[in-house]
């Protein structure tokens, strides 16, 4: 009978062990050319090197609500979700014909902004003056807090040209003048956006602020803040459409992974901000405001729940 080497059979044993012993973990971010997908790999690159096993990969997909049918099915750990779209997506409401509720809320996630973008010398200076222009938007998400937007400026959908396309078809449409203005991804800052005011001056509109206090009166809403010269050409801060964003898993994610996933974020949240601004707002504080606030849109993942229950976060 044929003898096998010590050194080879351990070496056959030990493959399906390894293989066994690692974690996969998906995270449902948003399009290539917007802000959730640069988060999300910032995450997984964090996530793979502090959590010995883990394999988490980014993965793309067309918005908020794709990524949380992708969660609630399963086919993906994790997703970025903006905080409106979670609310009414668990609950069936809106554009959902359906309950998207097989998930639990892990943590809060950055203040997304989105806002008209248009060549500076289109005369474009305020989101009042688009009646009758051709406009676009990435989602019906994204569409719902476009006209959110222009409402305290007595915009009203009947009133514009609009369109869904991607951020990348919109990037295009601008270059080709085929639009007037795209509801592009701006804060945290954008590198597409970047490159595309590299190339020739454009305008990124800002609320003023009595038009702000209107736009935040819907709670899963809030204006954010870009800084100066975060794109080229722009000298003064502004004030754009955003979301809250909530991290979200799927409800039978095995809690133990969970917790050990909010722990990693919270104890490398420097790290997370070195990859990517968006990372600032993974915090106890945010999450802490979220409870608060009562802003969070589904019960908590029993993981994350005894974690935060352990910072005090919970009672």
């Amino acid at each position: 009978m044929k003898t096998v080497p010590i050194v080879g059979l351990l070496g056959i044993l030990l493959v399906p062990i390894q293989v066994m012993s690692a974690t996969r973990v998906s995270i449902a971010t948003g399009p290539w050319s917007g802000i959730y997908f640069p988060v999300g790999e910032a995450l997984a690159k964090i996530l793979n090197k502090h959590i010995p096993g883990m394999e988490a990969v980014p993965t793309p997909a067309v918005g908020s609500a794709h990524a949380l049918e992708l969660v609630h099915s399963g086919e993906v750990s994790l997703a970025i979700v903006g905080l409106a779209t979670a609310h009414f997506g668990v609950r069936g409401q809106r554009e959902f014909t359906r309950k998207y509720d097989n998930v639990g809320f892990v943590m809060a996630g950055m203040d997304a902004g989105q806002s008209l973008v248009t060549r500076a010398a289109s005369g474009i200076k305020t989101f009042a003056d688009v009646k009758g222009l051709r406009l676009a938007a990435n989602t019906s998400a994204s569409k719902a807090l476009l006209l959110a937007a222009l409402k305290p400026y007595g915009v009203k959908e009947v009133d514009v040209q609009l369109t869904l396309m991607s951020y990348a078809e919109q990037i295009a449409a601008l270059r080709d003048e085929t639009i007037d203005a795209g509801f592009l991804a701006v804060s945290p800052r954008n590198i597409d956006v970047v490159n595309l005011a590299s190339e020739y001056p454009v305008r990124i509109l800002s609320f003023d602020s009595t038009k702000a206090t209107l736009f935040e009166a819907v709670p899963d809403w809030t204006p954010v803040a870009i800084k100066a010269r975060t794109y080229p050409g722009q000298d003064q801060d502004l004030l754009v459409p955003g979301t809250h964003t909530a991290l979200l898993a799927h409800r039978q994610a095995e809690s133990s992974t969970i917790y050990r996933i909010v722990k990693t974020i919270i104890e490398h949240n420097g790290e997370f901000v070195e990859l990517h601004p968006g990372g600032r707002e993974f915090t106890i504080e945010k999450t802490r405001f979220f409870v608060e606030k009562h802003l969070v849109p589904v019960a908590f993942h029993p993981g994350a729940e005894r974690y935060w229950r352990g910072k005090g976060v919970l009672r």
